[in-house]
């Protein structure tokens, strides 16, 4: 078994194979792979769409999902987050997925338990199958990566998707640029094409991922203003239909208004509504590519 803990776990194989798996899934559904397995789905962080294409990628494969919630369980007594994998794990599960707050839980869990890990998000360090579903919505639009431009826009400081992107999207040929206010960016961005607003190479770009800004890792301060970022830093209606070549993504949820305008989301491409269904497909290949 493999684990995925973050972008650098995987080879280009690896990815290649993964969508693949991805596609052949689209249309057959369900497998048996994980026929008489245990998969134990740790939410130490709220979450609809990756709580919810894994729960359902676990029962599509055959296997069984074992939803644990911190809120409400012995963390809230003052259970420590060792003794909660150490009491899941009595249960003689075959695998885990786990979102956490904090940087490299998953990898202390794997630490900790020996057993299969699949990082679902830990702070603001790597959320992969988001990166992969991202990388996987483009190259079914595409057919390849290879030489092309993505803009990536918004809170990079704090995004985990920001960083898995930057790395998966490079390993499969693409030019990564940014953008966003020089608070919410990264000191050191390495091979990476700094945009001062959205509006100086959008028309430069073959696709963007526009970012959400999250309030709730943010010290107040780091945006003048909600207005002003969006001034700067958000795509509405009329930028889409003037470049009608790019492709818009966004890993939900999206604070209309600020990131993007509504109307957005009745153009043929804004793919947001597709990240959600590919997600599932994904979630699914990496589950597959984790046990074989």
């Amino acid at each position: 078994m493999h684990s995925l803990l973050d972008i650098s776990s995987l080879s280009k194989e690896n990815i290649a194979t993964i969508f693949d798996y991805a596609s052949s899934y689209q249309k057959m559904k369900c497998d048996s792979i994980l026929q008489g397995k245990d998969i134990v789905i740790a939410f130490f962080e709220s979450s609809t769409r990756t709580r919810c294409s894994f729960d359902l990628a676990v029962k599509r494969l055959g296997g069984n999902s074992i939803s644990f919630d911190a809120q409400g369980s012995s963390i809230s007594k003052g259970e420590s987050f060792i003794d909660t994998i150490h009491t899941l794990n009595q249960y003689d599960v075959q695998g885990w997925i786990i979102r956490h707050g904090h940087a490299y839980a998953p990898h202390i869990l794997q630490q900790e338990t020996q057993s299969m890990v699949i990082n679902a998000g830990d702070g603001s360090h790597q959320h992969p199958t988001q990166a992969l579903l991202d990388a996987y919505t483009l190259y079914s639009k595409w057919g390849s990566l290879e030489g092309k431009n993505i803009m990536i826009v918004g809170d990079i400081l704090h995004s985990r998707v920001a960083r898995s992107n930057i790395q998966l999207l490079s390993m499969l040929g693409a030019k990564i640029f940014v953008s966003g206010p020089g608070t919410l960016l990264p000191r050191f961005l390495p091979n990476i094409t700094i945009v001062p607003t959205i509006h100086d190479a959008i028309h430069e770009m073959d696709g963007v991922i526009m970012l959400r800004i999250q309030l709730e890792r943010m010290k107040n301060g780091l945006i003048p203003s909600k207005r002003e970022y969006a001034r700067y830093f958000a795509i509405n209606e009329a930028m889409i239909v003037k470049h009608d070549n790019l492709l818009v993504l966004h890993p939900g949820p999206a604070n209309y208004g600020l990131e993007l305008s509504m109307e957005c989301m009745n153009h043929k491409n804004v793919l947001i509504r597709e990240q959600v269904k590919y997600g599932l497909y994904i979630r699914m290949a990496v589950l597959k590519h984790c046990f074989t």
